[in-house]
């Protein structure tokens, strides 16, 4: 084999990992999986949000009630928790019909609860198909729901948890209806 037939082979071979399902996050296939996403709401906080996530034709629902209630005010939809590396890519991407809200996609170095999330914000269309992406350079470090002045930048190769929330005082019924989550 010649040496321009080897770089060839790397090439082909790295794309072919690149196009892979290995950046897929979220699909109705996982969500039937031990890689299930699962919810939190802030009831572990003492709120009074509700959620769930059920898969639909193919895609996952994810609708509730967000309750302003005893300090509360959010619903999440999270991944499994695990060793994430997204150095190969350059940001999010989601396939989502949406209500018209404001949601938020969330990520954290930690395995353990400690405040700390790398967030950024994506609005919806009421019952319309999009594709959002959202460069990893648009996420800002957030402490307990409020951001920081940090400019420290999401370590991409030690995620342990990517999470959808919807909040930011966005009382009453929700509903999100996703393809897919994945990099890009």
């Amino acid at each position: 084999m010649n040496f321009l037939s080897i770089i060839l082979a790397a090439i082909i071979m790295n794309n072919s990992l690149l196009l892979n399902e290995d950046n897929i996050l979220l699909n109705a296939s996982l969500m039937k999986t031990e890689s299930q996403w699962r919810i939190v709401n802030d009831g572990v906080m003492g709120g009074l949000s509700s959620s769930k996530a059920i898969v639909k034709d193919d895609k996952i629902i994810f609708s509730g009630n967000v309750s302003l209630e005893n300090n509360g005010g959010f619903a999440s939809l999270r991944s499994p928790i695990k060793d994430y590396n997204f150095e190969m890519f350059s940001g999010i991407e989601i396939k989502i019909k949406g209500d018209g809200k404001r949601y938020s996609i969330s990520m954290k170095e930690t395995t353990y609860f400690n405040g700390c999330f790398y967030t950024t914000s994506f609005e919806t269309k009421k019952d319309e198909w999009i594709v959002v992406q959202i460069p990893f350079d648009q996420f800002k470090l957030f402490y307990f729901g409020r951001e920081t002045n940090s400019n420290k930048k999401i370590p991409l190769n030690n995620i342990k948890e990517i999470s959808v929330l919807i909040g930011d005082k966005q009382a009453g019924s929700f509903n999100a209806e996703f393809d897919y989550i994945k990099t890009y």
